[in-house]
Order: C-alpha cells, then sequence, then structure tokens
C-alpha cells in the first residue's frame, strides 16, 4: 500500500495543481471579460459619437462651399472657367465627390466639372425622378436638400443647393457624393481596424461597403445618424471586430499550455528509459526496413567486395540480372559464375583494376553471362566502401544493363547510313554547316560536284550567298587562293569584311547566282538542331536556271503582248487623234494668214500681231503635248519602277480618250482627293491599264441613252492600298467568271487580251484588280496597288 503511494503522489499533485491552477484562471478570466466589455462598449460610444461628428462636419463644410459657389453663379460674379476649377478645387480634397455641376431653372445643365460631351453612366441622371423632386423641393423651400440613395454603379447621394435671383429661383448647385467612397475615406484606418462599418438606408439595405453585404447581426451591434442625414434614413452601423476577452484567452491559454507541459515533463521523467529503449529497437527496424525496400526497388545491381575481391553483399536486381540467387553469389570469388569463358581475361582484369584502386569515371564495359548461358552487356562503375571508423573494408559497384542501348545505338547508326544514302543520290546540293563557327559538318555527292572546295579548306562552307566573313579569319584563308565560285566575284569593306548583296541568314528560300558559272540557284536555309544540341545551318541548293529562263522568256512575249495591244488602241483612236491634232494645226495656219494680213497694212497693228503669235504658240504646244502623249504611249521600253503621281498617270489616258468620248457624247468626271500619296510603278504600263478601263467603259455605253452615258474615276486610301475605281453606265457583266480569260472577249472585233493584260501589269505591282456591278447600273472595274516610296521594292 505504501509503495503504491509512492507512486501514485505524483500524479496526484500534477493533477491538484492543474486543477488549482485551471479554478484560479477561470475566476480571472471572468472578472476580465466583465472589464472589457464595459470598456468596450464605452469606448465604442464614443468612437460612433466621434464618427458621426466628423462626418456631420465635413457634409456641412462642403455645403458651404456649394453655398458659395451657388451664390457666385446668383450673382455671376464669375465665370463658367472659375467655376469648374473650383468645383475640381473641392472634388480634390473630398474624392468621394465624384461630379459638381449646376443646373438652370428648367433642370437644364449648364457647366460643372468633369466636362463631358455625353453624360456618362455612372452619373445620376438628370431627369431621375428622386434628383428632380428634391431640385424641386429645394427651389420651393429655398434651402439645400439632400436625395435619397440613388443606385448607378455605385450608391450615390445628391446634394442640392438652390440659388436665386434676388425672389425668382435661378437654378441649383447640384454636388453628387458616392457613397461608397464618401465611408472608405472619412472612416479612419483605426476605425476600421476596431469595428465591421456597415452603411444601410431606411429599408435596412446594406449600402456600402457593398449592397451584396449581409447585414450586420448580434447584440453588439450599435447605430448613429450617418452624417446628419436623418431625413434619408441613412445609418452608420458598427460591430466589434476582434471578439470580447481575447486578450484575456491569451492569457488562459497560455497558463493551461504551462500546466499541460508541466505534465508532460513528469510523464517523461517516469518513462524516460523505457522509451529511449522502445525508440532506438523501433529506428533499428526502421532502418532496416528502409533500406531493404530501397534496394528491392532499384533496378540497378549492386554489389560489395572486400580487399581480396570476395563478394560480401548483392541486391536482389543484381541476382535478377545474372540469374543467380543471393545466397550462391554472396562468397564468391574470382572467377565469378557470371563471367563468360570468352570474356574471361577481359573481367579479370577489370576486377584487378578495381582491386588496385583504378576506377575510371566512365567505368567498365563489360560483357556478363546469365545463369541460363544468355550474354549481356553491362557498365560497371566502383567506389571504395569505407566504414563509419574511416577505414576500407572493400570495393562497392553499381551495374546497368545497357544491351538496349547498345542495340538502339546500332539502329541509330544504320539509319543515319541509310539516310546519307538516300541524301547521296538526290540531284539536289544538300549541306549542313555550323552556325557560329562556319565549319562543315555534311555534305552529299551532289553538293560537292556542284560546289568545289579545296582540300585544304574542306571544313568550311564559303558560298557567297552567306552572311559576309573577315578576310583575316581562318575561314577567309583556307579558300582565298582558290579558283572557285565561292568567294569569286565578292567585294570588301575598308575593314575587310565580306560584302554580299543576298539576304541574312535566317530560315526562308532565296534565289542567288554563281558569279562564275552564271548558273542560278534555289536556296532554301533552315537553322536546325544537330548532333549533341549544336545549332547548324541546313541548305538545300537547286538550280533553277532552266526555269529561269522559261520565266524570261515568257516575261518577254507579255511585253511584246503589251506593246502590241498599245499599237492597237492607237490604231483604234487614229481618226479621233487625227481630228483633235487638226483643231491646232488649223488654228495655227488661220493665226498665220492674220498676222501676214496685217503685217502687209501700211501702219501694221503690232500689239494684235503680238497676240496672234501668242495664240500661235499655245496652239502649236497643244499640238506638241498630243503628239508626245501618242509617242509615249506606243514606243517600246524596258519595264521601269519610278515614283508615280496618280493625277499625272490619269492625264495621258484623258488626253488621249478624249475625242473619243466627246464622240460618243459621254461625260467623264475624275474624283480624286488632294491629299493622295505617291507611289512607286511602270508609269506607262499604269496608264496603259487606266486607258483600257476607261476605254472599255467608252464602248459598253454605246446603246446608254445619252442622259445617263457618265464614267467617274475615284480613288481612295484604303488599308495602307490605294483603290482606283472606274465606274461606267453600260450593259453591266454579261459572265464575270470568264471575264479576265485569255481570248474571252464580248466585242466583235475584239482579242480578248485587255482586261488580261490589265490583271497581269496590275500583279506585276504587288497588286489586285477586279469586276464588281455598278449599283446604279453598269460596271465597276477596281484594282488597289500598295503605297511603297521605296523604288528598290521589287
Amino acid at each position: 500500500m505504501q509503495r503504491k503511494f509512492q507512486r501514485q503522489w505524483p500524479w496526484a499533485l500534477a493533477y491538484l495543481a492543474i486543477a488549482s491552477l485551471l479554478t484560479a484562471v477561470l475566476v480571472y478570466a471572468w472578472q476580465d471579460y466583465q472589464r472589457d466589455v464595459f470598456q468596450r462598449e464605452a469606448t465604442m460610444a464614443q468612437d460612433l459619437l466621434w464618427q458621426e461628428q466628423e462626418i456631420r462636419g465635413r457634409l456641412q463644410s462642403n455645403q458651404n462651399v456649394l453655398e458659395n459657389l451657388a451664390y457666385g453663379l446668383a450673382a455671376d460674379s464669375f465665370g463658367q472657367a472659375d467655376f469648374r476649377a473650383r468645383a475640381e478645387a473641392l472634388m480634390k480634397s473630398n474624392p468621394e465627390i465624384i461630379s459638381i455641376e449646376w443646373v438652370n431653372a428648367r433642370g437644364e445643365r449648364g457647366d460643372g466639372f468633369p466636362n463631358f460631351a455625353r453624360r456618362p453612366e455612372s452619373l445620376v441622371s438628370l431627369d431621375d425622378s428622386l434628383l428632380t423632386e428634391v431640385i424641386d423641393g429645394a427651389a420651393t423651400l429655398g434651402y439645400p436638400m439632400v436625395t435619397n440613395v440613388i443606385w448607378r454603379n455605385s450608391p450615390q447621394m445628391v446634394h442640392v443647393v438652390p440659388f436665386f435671383h434676388q425672389t425668382e429661383y435661378q437654378g441649383a448647385v447640384l454636388a453628387v457624393y458616392d457613397l461608397s467612397i464618401l465611408l472608405l475615406q472619412r472612416v479612419p484606418w483605426w476605425m476600421v481596424q476596431r469595428y465591421q462599418l456597415q452603411l444601410v438606408d431606411s429599408n435596412n439595405q446594406v449600402i456600402a461597403p457593398n449592397r451584396y453585404h449581409a447585414r450586420l447581426m448580434g447584440e453588439d451591434i450599435r447605430e448613429v445618424p450617418f452624417g446628419g442625414a436623418s431625413q434619408q434614413g441613412l445609418r452608420l452601423l458598427a460591430k466589434p471586430a476582434d471578439p470580447v476577452g481575447k486578450q484575456a484567452n491569451f492569457w488562459l491559454v497560455g497558463l493551461i499550455s504551462t500546466l499541460l507541459l508541466l505534465l508532460v515533463w513528469a510523464l517523461k521523467m517516469l518513462r524516460l528509459r523505457m522509451q529511449e529503449r522502445q525508440l532506438a529497437e523501433s529506428a533499428l527496424r526502421d532502418e532496416i526496413l528502409f533500406r531493404s525496400a530501397m534496394e528491392n526497388s532499384l533496378v540497378t545491381g549492386l554489389r560489395a567486395m572486400d580487399t581480396d575481391g570476395k563478394l560480401s553483399y548483392v541486391n536482389r536486381a543484381f541476382a535478377d540480372m545474372v540469374g543467380w540467387p543471393e545466397s550462391e553469389l554472396v562468397g564468391a570469388k574470382p572467377p565469378m559464375p557470371f563471367w563468360p569463358p570468352e570474356c574471361l581475361e577481359q573481367c579479370a582484369k577489370a576486377y584487378q583494376s578495381i582491386l588496385l584502386g583504378d576506377c575510371p569515371a566512365n567505368g567498365f564495359e563489360l560483357r556478363f553471362m546469365r545463369n541460363d548461358g544468355e550474354r549481356f552487356d553491362v557498365r560497371l562503375y566502383s567506389s571504395k566502401l569505407v566504414d563509419s571508423h574511416g577505414l576500407h573494408r572493400g570495393w562497392m559497384a553499381s551495374m546497368y544493363d545497357i544491351t538496349e542501348l547498345k542495340q538502339e545505338r546500332e539502329a541509330l547508326a544504320s539509319s543515319r547510313q541509310q539516310l546519307r544514302t538516300v541524301l547521296a543520290g538526290l540531284e539536289v546540293a544538300v549541306s549542313v554547316s555550323d552556325l557560329e563557327t562556319g565549319v562543315m559538318l555534311y555534305r552529299n555527292r551532289h553538293h560537292s560536284n556542284t560546289f568545289s572546295i579545296p582540300q585544304q579548306a574542306e571544313a568550311y562552307c564559303l558560298l557567297q550567298w552567306r552572311v559576309g566573313i573577315n578576310k583575316d579569319s581562318q575561314a577567309f584563308q583556307g579558300v582565298a587562293s582558290t579558283d572557285s565560285a565561292l568567294i569569286t566575284g565578292s567585294s570588301y569593306n575598308e575593314t575587310g569584311e565580306l560584302l554580299t548583296d543576298y539576304l541574312p541568314l535566317q530560315d526562308g528560300i532565296f534565289e542567288a547566282v554563281d558569279a562564275i558559272t552564271g548558273r542560278t540557284y534555289q536556296i532554301e536555309q533552315r537553322i536546325v538542331d544537330w548532333v549533341s544540341n549544336r545549332s547548324a545551318v541546313l541548305e538545300i541548293c537547286t538550280d533553277i536556271t532552266a526555269r529561269q529562263q522559261a520565266q524570261d522568256l515568257e516575261r518577254t512575249r507579255n511585253d511584246l503582248v503589251q506593246h502590241t495591244a498599245r499599237l492597237v488602241n492607237m490604231g483604234e483612236l487614229a481618226s479621233s487623234l487625227a481630228h483633235e491634232l487638226n483643231q491646232p494645226l488649223a488654228a495655227i495656219a488661220s493665226y498665220s494668214s492674220a498676222c501676214e494680213t496685217m503685217l502687209y497694212k501700211p501702219n501694221p497693228p503690232i500689239g494684235k500681231v503680238q497676240e496672234t503669235l501668242v495664240k500661235m504658240t499655245q496652239q502649236a504646244r497643244r499640238a506638241g503635248q498630243i503628239i508626245r502623249g501618242i509617242r509615249q504611249f506606243v514606243v517600246k521600253r524596258a519595264p521601269t519602277r519610278e515614283v508615280c503621281e496618280l493625277s499625272e498617270l490619269i492625264s495621258v489616258p484623258l488626253q488621249l480618250l478624249g475625242p473619243m468620248a466627246h464622240k460618243l457624247k459621254v461625260s467623264m468626271v475624275l474624283d480624286l482627293p488632294s491629299d493622295l500619296p505617291s507611289f512607286v510603278g511602270d508609269a506607262v504600263m499604269l496608264e496603259q491599264v487606266l486607258l483600257n478601263l476607261i476605254k472599255n467603259g467608252l464602248e459598253a455605253m454605246s446603246e446608254t441613252p445619252i442622259a445617263q452615258r457618265k464614267i467617274v474615276i475615284r480613288a481612295a486610301l484604303l488599308d495602307e492600298m490605294l483603290q482606283v475605281t472606274v465606274a461606267d453606265h453600260g450593259s453591266g457583266l454579261a459572265d464575270p467568271a470568264q471575264l479576265f480569260q485569255p481570248f474571252y472577249t464580248t466585242k466583235s472585233e475584239g482579242m480578248g487580251m485587255g482586261l488580261n493584260i490589265c490583271r497581269s501589269v496590275i500583279e506585276q505591282h504587288r497588286g489586285h484588280l477586279w469586276a464588281e456591278p455598278n449599283p446604279g447600273g453598269g460596271t465597276q472595274m477596281r484594282f488597289r496597288l500598295p503605297l511603297n516610296t521605296n523604288e528598290d521594292t521589287p
């Protein structure tokens, strides 16, 4: 009994101490809670009273400023700019005011800040029923009033201050308050930390900080009128943010924790010896299980041997690889049972190197034998086995099966050889060069036959369409003395940099001409990933000389067809042009006869003679302009590119087609903007396009009533393109799908090449030509040209 008491009295003492302390904590916590409740209620009442006075004072101060603005408007003592400046100053000091404006007696906005052309949706509308009711009330009663809450994007309240001229109501100054911002700006930070605040209306609907928040509930909620706006029923609700007695609870939890720690200490003192033994045994079991699980999960074979070469340990993966059980392998000495007979010498040499401490970083590549006689390749890595005292106890080795890896490498080498065979059989030049150094990594047979590189420069690819290289570089010195197309024909600047007219090194397709052979190549260039993550340039060069020659021949034929078309057009206009040219020549003959008659008089009128000679000069210039226009239009010339103005291009076709239009009684209307920019193109070819389109429009209106015969030529800028439209009122489009086909024509004497040539000319200028019906009847021919002032642009 006494022994049992001796064992139990420490526990009884601990329980008695815990009960005593717990009782003391509860009594103290209750008294502290009562004091804290009383103090918090008193502080909360003072804080809310202060907050209500602060908001009331701020609104009253703003009302005084608004009344000053109203008095100024009534007395007309300042202008609108001064009103906006004072309103802006008031709004800067009061962020809750989002708008200050004044309205006249009819309720129309006079001015205000911010200034806007259209009233934002976020502001209260001037015709809102709540606002107009308060404005009417303020005008009737003669003192400022405040509206109820008006919802827009946020809860708003409008402060209305009327102003009068003598006794006549002139209007009112309106200040719009954002109640959410007012609550945010006018409530100090310490109030937010102490209390949860909400602004509610007379219907107990939460207005701020968010209308979707639930109304504060509880017995500890207090409320005060919001800023004296009791007539609107606005109230500020407050609830303490922290629960009452937080500090007391903290001390209570601290005391209880202390008592628990004392109890844990007492228990540890009693059970220390037992726990130490149990923990040591449990840690040892866990360590053994962890090591066993780790070794069994590995696919890497592990084996340990002592300093004499005898195996002292193998894991399950090693035993599975060689096919012998672990019990038979442990204790084995060289020669090992998994060494194949044909590789005994190699395996023994590797083991001897390990025993001597010669363990290379890349290990040993060996061939082992399974229990069933199957051979497999392994890579063996070894390191010293040192115990906890730092003594060398043997060697630890890891083994990986690399049979599949070697088979994959062999398959990869075979596929690479097949790829090289395919590339060697291609009739295009294929090469791969290092992106950084220019070192050639590979080229096929056709590349070697096409681009000869001397033996001393075999590692470099210096094709002249590449990026420029330095003359002093090793790459240049390797080929500088060769008679090859690789560098011949290139020039260098003062720093020795190779100059080239070709594109820089980048992904894409471009063309280049061999300076020696004169043959043209199409080069497809790609940046690819090469072996060992090296960036390389893949180039595929195709000889396109024959194709280019065929294109040049086709281009020559097209030029001949275009020239023939111009001659045909001039032949069709010959009679009209002859009539047009006959007028200035007849006028010159008449003026010449008149001058001769006046000069034979006794007193010749010199003034009239001079006037007649001036008129003769003007007619001669007119005839010269007609002849020059004809000659420029029909002369055969190579295509050129120059800066063109649309107004100048249209003048020649209009002059040539003027007689034809006069004969057909067609009016030609020119509608060109004055600010049209210039563009680059072949002026004569574009003049031919305009002449063909206008001439087709004239001929299409041969059966149109005379009053409707009109051609409109207009231009516009659309998406950085110049769009030109030629609209007629003819018979319209019969078959739009066939309109631009060669040899398709609707004229009995036509060749069917005019519109096809026009489309070719526009496409050569990187533009587009199309036809569409004219809404007023007839056809609209339109084409677009890119606006580019660079004359070198292709």
